[in-house]
């Protein structure tokens, strides 16, 4: 709930957030050098140095991207003695950062693009670079495709040299001096390479026996503005047009390269770090954290799959909404970026690269969220009931108001601790939104990639990063120091190395040391908050640095997106404070029970009754065989689930003097299983049992017809077999309901017992003339009652055990030295043998030897 903490707790964010703009000169970029130039801007002016270089780009494809130069900064610091700031850095000019566009042709071979240096390299025919005003400060052609640029020789090498680089590209040779040029520079005559053209002019292919001239200039002395260091390479050509008249020639220049640098400026602004030794390291380390995330991520949600314990339509949107955002922000990148690159195969294999990149990321993070579920419900995390409510579209919560604004607080903390510890690791913050580096400023729809990236990134995290691993270490470790130590450790390692949109320029262990706090404060979140606050706070993280670029730049199209993006950052804390002061609170909400735990509870529910079920059918049945003298009696029952239509029954009636007379045997076998055919048992049960003891089998099977009929449903039927046996006389008498012809074992021969007609089950009329089948017993005989679940009995191979192969089994046991239960359990045995342990119906038995 919120209280006076929460105030602390939101004036503390607020600090960090004011903490970030103090160290910002310090620690940022793009601190007094926001990205001034919008895309389409640079576009207008490469439209007009290229039609001023004698070559038009309509008919090619350019790519844009925005690059940052770490290794300039770390050199710049390396050489001047004394400390700057970004916001020197950029307000003087220095070239931290630039506009890079490849203009070439399209590529029409399967290939993946992955980046500028890809494309040059593939199709490119040049390479400009503008600094972050505008201004061209790097020119290349390729070595390998045919040079577009051509500027006629109207005057000497040297003047056309000098008009190129005051007209085009714009810098003001007055404050330069002219320090060196090529021998050629007097004698545009010389070396002329010739080549020929249709009716447009077309640049010469540049051979490996080119010669070009190279001319620089110097900054004069006292001139402060502008670069150090101007450079041109010119390639002299002659071009031949293709007219009706007849061949025409004009002798002209390529331009091959050009540079404007500073002293300590490298020719070469790479974009990102080059230490080749720390990219390897942070590369394995990437790999190593991406495989040990996805086996956690993946064990645990097929773990709960396979248990059942999965919110099927939160899982299904979280994959779809995941997928169709990765794919989304991919289709808008190529679309502004590589497409213009792409065409034919090359775009059906970028766009199925980019579907099934999606498809992953969004199995990923469907997995994390039915990962992060189960442990929060189990461990009964925080605000797991908060974010019930949301996906039951039930917004406006206090609690979750409260969340929203702990969230934002979080958020601003950690923007606060990120800053200080860049600062007190010397190191600084560079944009890096995607695994293609820093892309956002080349989109021309940034706004909303940058909310596509940043959501389906802080879900990602949220679930992945800091959910499951939470969850899983508080699952398998009991010591609280324990456990809480390796969930910093494991959490600050993964948004170290996953997931991040924000990059330094540190090492991999630098890094580690930068995000250690990150992870402790989110890590605490979690624990007391939820994971509502936690997504808050990491979406407010990530969003704040995303925008920094675009803050307090002169171009609107370029500002709206900082102006935009920071009235949605405050959206979540305006609503945090609407719905906190005049929402409902969670209490006075339903609480919501997830589909599998009602699963979970209602099977729960029916084990219990079955169970009672169960014991209720096994306490009808005798739990002790009766003790006479010359009788030897055993039964049992193996249901085929955990309860079943089966039932026996034998009852030992006495005469008037209290002397055991007859014994009164049953087996009943109702049509079905388990609970649909156990309460019919058990109805049964009662109407034999209460006539058992006094009338004789035949006349017990008529009176239990009409009831049995009237009260089971007609698809109901019952078999019963009954037999009685005298003791003291040795008369037998056996009535069959339309059950398994019982057995009767007679020195050594075993062999059906005939009972006169009708069969008919129980339940199939209301009345049955039942007719017994009367006999004596001698010593020795052995009779069997069996229900058809030994008969029906099936092995592996398909193959049923037999009614006839049940005599033939009786006669295979020794059963003149056994007794009735040492016969019925070896029976047993030899059932569930044959049936590999897997009864395919309920089976009960009675052995009866006298």
């Amino acid at each position: 709930m919120f209280n006076l903490r929460s105030y602390i707790l939101l004036l503390i964010g607020l600090s960090g957030i004011g903490l970030f703009f103090l160290l910002r000169p310090q620690i940022d970029i793009n601190s007094g050098g926001p990205v001034n130039q919008s895309k389409a801007e640079i576009g207008q002016t490469l439209d007009s140095v290229s039609n001023k270089l004698g070559f038009d780009t309509d008919s090619l494809a350019i790519f844009f991207v925005r690059e940052q130069h770490p290794n300039y900064i770390k050199t710049l610091r390396d050489t001047l003695d004394e400390e700057f700031s970004f916001t020197e850095l950029n307000q003087n000019d220095a070239n931290i950062q630039s506009w890079l566009a490849v203009v070439g042709r399209k590529i029409t071979e399967h290939t993946i693009v992955t980046g500028a240096q890809d494309v040059f390299n593939t199709t490119g025919l040049v390479q400009l670079r503008f600094d972050n005003n505008g201004r061209v400060i790097r020119f290349i052609s390729s070595n390998d495709l045919p040079n577009p640029t051509f500027i006629s020789a109207d005057d000497s090498l040297m003047t056309s040299a000098a008009k190129i680089v005051e007209d085009i590209f714009e810098y003001d040779l007055m404050n330069y001096e002219l320090i060196g040029a090529d021998s050629l520079v007097n004698d545009p005559g010389q070396e002329v390479q010739s080549s020929s053209g249709e009716l447009d002019p077309v640049s010469g292919a540049n051979g490996e026996d080119k010669q070009t001239i190279n001319i620089s200039w110097v900054r004069k002395a006292g001139v402060e503005s502008g670069p150090k260091n101007i450079s041109i390479d010119l390639e002299l050509v002659v071009k031949e047009y293709n007219m009706i008249s007849g061949y025409r020639t004009e002798l002209g220049y390529s331009l091959d390269n050009f540079t404007a640098t500073d002293d300590t400026e490298p020719v070469e602004l790479i974009n990102g770090i080059s230490e080749s030794d720390e990219v390897d390291l942070f590369t394995y380390l990437f790999i190593f954290a991406v495989f040990i995330l996805i086996i956690m991520v993946f064990g645990v949600g097929l773990h709960d799959i396979f248990k059942g314990q999965v919110e099927w339509k939160r899982a299904l949107f979280m994959f779809i909404v995941l997928t169709l955002g990765v794919y989304g922000w991919r289709v808008f990148f190529y679309m502004n970026t590589f497409g213009n690159f792409l065409s034919g195969p090359s775009i059906w294999l970028s766009e199925l690269n980019n579907f099934i990149f999606a498809l992953v990321v969004g199995l990923y993070g469907a997995m994390a969220y039915i990962g992060w579920e189960a442990f929060a419900r189990k461990q009964k995390q925080g605000q797991v009931e908060l974010i019930d409510a949301l996906w039951r579209r039930m917004f406006f919560i206090r609690e979750t108001g409260a969340g929203l604004i702990h969230g934002v607080a979080i958020g601003g903390l950690a923007i606060g601790l990120f800053s200080l510890f860049t600062y007190l690791t010397g190191e600084f913050i560079i944009q890096n939104d995607s695994q293609f580096g820093y892309m956002e400023a080349s989109i021309d729809q940034r706004l909303l990639t940058l909310n596509m990236s940043a959501w389906t990134t802080t879900w990602l995290v949220g679930f992945a990063q800091i959910g499951v691993v939470y969850g899983i270490v508080h699952h398998w470790i009991r010591k609280e120091w324990l456990r809480v130590s390796l969930s910093i450790i494991l959490i600050s390692f993964f948004i170290t190395m996953i997931g991040r949109l924000i990059g330094t320029s540190g090492s991999a262990f630098e890094d580690m040391l930068i995000y250690l706090p990150l992870g402790i404060l989110f890590y605490f979140t979690n624990r007391n908050y939820g994971l509502l606050s936690v997504i808050t706070g990491w979406w407010f993280f990530a969003v704040f640095f995303m925008i920094t670029p675009y803050i307090n730049s002169p171009s609107i199209e370029i500002a709206y997106v900082s102006w935009v993006q920071m009235f949605l950052m405050a959206g979540p804390l305006i609503y945090g404070f609407i719905s906190y002061r005049y929402g409902d609170s969670i209490s006075e909400v339903s609480d919501y029970i997830p589909e599998y735990e009602e699963r979970i509870a209602q099977h729960l529910r029916v084990e219990k009754e079955i169970e009672i079920a169960r014991e209720s059918q096994y306490k009808l049945m005798p739990l002790q065989p009766p003790k006479a003298e010359g009788i030897d009696v055993y039964g049992f029952f193996l249901p085929s689930f955990e309860v079943g239509g089966d039932y026996f029954d034998y009852v030992l009636s006495n005469d008037e003097n209290g002397e055991p007379e007859a014994i009164t045997m049953t087996v009943v076998d109702v049509s079905g299983k388990a609970m649909r055919a156990a309460m019919p048992a058990i109805f049964t049960s009662g109407l034999l049992l209460s006539r058992m003891r006094e009338d004789c089998p035949a006349d017990i099977l008529r009176n239990v017809c009409e009831p049995i009929y009237s009260r089971t449903d007609k698809r109901t039927f019952i078999t019963c077999v009954m037999a009685k046996y005298y003791i003291n006389t040795g008369k037998f008498s056996v009535a069959n309901a339309g059950h398994c012809r019982p057995i009767l074992k007679r020195k050594g021969v075993s062999d059906f017992i005939q009972t006169p007609a009708p069969h008919y089950p129980l339940g199939l009329h209301p009345c049955v003339e039942y007719e017994p089948q009367v006999f004596k017993l001698k010593k020795g005989d052995l009779l069997l009652l069996y229900s058809d679940g030994l008969p029906e009995a099936v092995n592996q191979e398909g193959e049923r055990f037999g009614f006839d192969e049940v005599p033939r089994m009786l006669d295979q046991i020794e059963t003149e030295s056994m007794t009735a239960q040492e016969i019925a359990q070896d029976i047993k045995r030899r059932v569930q043998k044959f049936s590999n342990y897997q009864l395919a119906d309920d089976t009960t038995i009675i052995c009866l030897k006298v």
